[in-house]
This record gives structure tokens, C-alpha cells and sequence, in this order.
């Protein structure tokens, strides 16, 4: 899988994209990265166009020293990156603090979301 950069907000984003069809993004949890959708991310990809990708501060995505992250700075980094990717709408899929994200983007770009899972979350 070849792992893509885009720079967002400032900082540089690290993402794969996987299959073709309606644009699916997955969000992961703290302490946490990307690959850590390996059981969803190829299924995913056999009939949707997935997109994965490290939170700011995780995996191979930039971690800048100027706290704090705050919920809607990971929100803007979502909509920073479908930006990037021309996507204009899509489902989203978060786990835990990667929920917690989905939740605040919803509220601060809910043109950009179709459907929402939510997976263990507050």
C-alpha cells in the first residue's frame, strides 16, 4: 500500500486510499494509527473508495508543538483533507477519540457527512 502525503491546516497528513466507489473515511483513536483499521480497511475497500489516515500527533503524519489539539482542530484536519482529495461528501467511521472527532465534524461540516458510525465513543 503506498502510503500519500497532503498538507493541511499546516501540517502534513499522512493517507491511503484503497478501492473505488462512494468515499468512505476512517477515523482512528488515541494512541492509535491508521493500520489499526487493517480488519475494515480492505474489506471496506472491495466495494467503496476508503480512505485512512493518522490523526495530526499520530503514525507518520506531523506531530507540530503547539497544543492544544483540540476537537475542532482534528474536525478541520478531516475537511483540510477531503479538501485536498476533492471530496465533497462522504461516510465517516470513528472509534473512540476518532468518534469524539466524527462527532465535532458533524456538527461543524454537516454538508460534508452522509452517514456516521460511531464505534465505542463518549
Amino acid at each position: 500500500m503506498t502510503e500519500l502525503f497532503a498538507t493541511v491546516n499546516g501540517i502534513k497528513i499522512c493517507y491511503e486510499i484503497k478501492g473505488e466507489g462512494y468515499p468512505v473515511i476512517l477515523v482512528h483513536g488515541f494512541g492509535a494509527k491508521k493500520t489499526d483499521w487493517i480488519g475494515q480497511f480492505i474489506p471496506l475497500s472491495e466495494k467503496l473508495k476508503v480512505i485512512r489516515f493518522d490523526n495530526r500527533g499520530a503514525g507518520k503524519s506531523d506531530r507540530p508543538f503547539n497544543p492544544p489539539y483540540t476537537m475542532e482542530l482534528f474536525a478541520d484536519d478531516i475537511k483540510g483533507l477531503m479538501d485536498y482529495l476533492e471530496i465533497k461528501k462522504a461516510h465517516i467511521i470513528g472509534w473512540s477519540l476518532g468518534g469524539m472527532i466524527v462527532q465535532n465534524f458533524v456538527l461543524k461540516y454537516p454538508e460534508y457527512a452522509n452517514k456516521v458510525i460511531l464505534i465505542n465513543t463518549n
